[in-house]
């Protein structure tokens, strides 16, 4: 567990997710300080400029009326601003304060260049103690007041940095709850997510542990459209395809253990039967032809298989000649004509051309055309027919054999090129067959990049089509 993909999708998201989430949060606190200190410079240099204006006034009207408008605008900046007001005359001397400003420092000059840039016209802003006039750093805005060209001096407007420290901490406070909240949140929204992602992964893991075991009807539960659910999808017609796969394998077995232990019995009897002289020497001639056919039986087997596992390899090779399909399926037919006359089968053909000429494998399509023929012939009724048709489209030569044997039902069709599949119960009409003939015709015809399809119903027999490439 310590290196599972739900330990490591949880620890990299919640990583991101607390990542995210701190610089989220720095990025507010700079802001939200930025924000407060633009604010509060605002509004002090807005009373700087009322104040500066008062200024103006008493310089140029003088009087009583002025001064008292003055002390006016420092009490109601005293009282809804929590802001200290000095004004510097001229000179750098203090010349007036606010009530919360000890008076002693009325008449002291002040020569910083802070106070100089202010009194020489520009607005200054500042965070400092003011030369040790406020126990604390304070905000200060710098304001000159002049009259034409003349400098009268310059007021300075001061808010201590508490009130904007208070307000940053509980700024910070709301910023790291929130914050707490949203990771809390997020862990818990990370773990059900991994979870659900991590979930079907490992029940695909058990189950591949289940299969690996040799149990083929394990499934995975997992409804979903998105990559997961595509790859449980996958996963399970993989379980499936091996679970036909192991009924194929199974059927294999015992199918190719019937089609060997019978020939084997038989030969082994019957040599055993003439060793111990329970046959005749007259009649032993006889049963050595039928251990003959027999073991000839049996070479055919192994080459059919040998024949199939060599074109199912990457590296077979086919001998690509051109010749006259229709010559080849004529020559072929004739090879079966003892049979034929045997069941008084008709054979009708139909090609569309007096030749056609394709490149192609002689030999496998050879091997192809004889087990269809043979096939048909083997499940054909007793004065039944065999259609064999050639039809030319889009540069391909379509060719057909038909029967009207007993046909297929829909489930044989699925199975009918299967290795060793036997479409009747009986173990197939002719008890020699192998149940490889259609499989090798598959084979075949696929390694000709073709393809081979088959119609029928119950009955009304049975029809294999295939197309070649046709060449001038």
């Amino acid at each position: 567990m310590l290196n599972s993909i739900f330990r490591k999708q949880f620890l990299l998201f919640a990583s991101v997710l607390v990542i995210s989430f701190l610089i989220l949060a720095v990025g507010l606190t700079y802001s939200f300080k930025n924000f407060f200190v633009e604010q509060r410079k605002e509004m002090l240099i807005e009373q700087g400029e009322k104040i500066s204006k008062v200024f103006q006034q008493a310089y140029y009207f003088g009087g009583i009326y002025n001064k008292d408008k003055l002390n006016n605008e420092v009490s109601v900046l005293d009282e809804y601003l929590d802001a200290s007001f000095i004004f510097v005359s001229s000179d750098g001397k203090i010349s007036m304060i606010s009530n919360d400003i000890d008076s002693k420092w009325l008449g002291e000059v002040l020569e910083s260049e802070e106070i100089n840039s202010a009194l020489n016209g520009e607005i200054i802003e500042i965070q400092w103690n003011m030369e040790g006039i406020f126990d604390k750093t304070v905000l200060t805005v710098g304001y000159p007041v002049a009259a034409e060209n003349y400098k009268i001096g310059a007021v300075f407007m001061s808010s201590p940095m508490t009130e904007l420290a208070n307000t940053m901490t509980e700024a910070y406070r709301i910023i790291i709850i929130a914050t707490c909240l949203s990771i809390l949140l997020g862990f818990i929204l990370v773990y059900f997510f991994s979870f659900k992602i991590s979930k079907p992964l490992r029940e695909m893991n058990q189950a591949a542990k289940v299969i690996a075991a040799g149990s083929f009807d394990k499934r995975i539960m997992f409804k979903s459209k998105d990559e997961i659910g595509q790859l449980a999808s996958s996963f399970n017609e993989m379980a499936e395809s091996l679970y036909n796969q192991e009924i194929i394998r199974r059927e294999f077995i015992s199918n190719i253990s019937h089609d060997l232990r019978s020939p084997l019995t038989s030969m082994k009897g019957f040599l055993q039967a003439i060793l111990d002289g329970t046959i005749p020497p007259e009649k032993r001639e006889r049963y050595l032809s039928i251990i003959l056919d027999e073991s000839e039986r049996l070479s055919a087997l192994a080459n059919n298989i040998l024949d199939i596992n060599k074109l199912e390899e990457p590296d077979s090779v086919l001998n690509f000649t051109v010749f006259d399909i229709n010559g080849l399926i004529e020559k072929t037919v004739l090879n079966f004509e003892n049979r034929i006359m045997q069941k008084n089968i008709k054979i009708d053909i139909n090609f569309a051309n007096e030749k056609v000429f394709v490149n192609a494998d002689y030999e496998k399509i050879q091997r192809v055309i004889y087990n269809l023929i043979d096939n048909a012939v083997k499940f054909s009724n007793e004065n039944g027919i065999i259609n064999v048709v050639t039809i030319i489209k889009d540069k391909k030569v379509f060719i057909s054999i038909k029967d009207n044997g007993r046909g297929v039902t829909e489930e044989e069709k699925k199975r009918i090129f299967d290795r060793f599949y036997k479409a009747d119960s009986s173990r197939g009409l002719d008890k020699k067959g192998s149940g490889l003939g259609l499989s090798i015709v598959k084979a075949f015809v696929k390694a000709h990049n073709s393809n081979i399809s088959v119609k029928g119903e119950i009955g009304k027999g049975c029809e294999f089509t295939f197309y070649l490439d046709i060449v001038k």
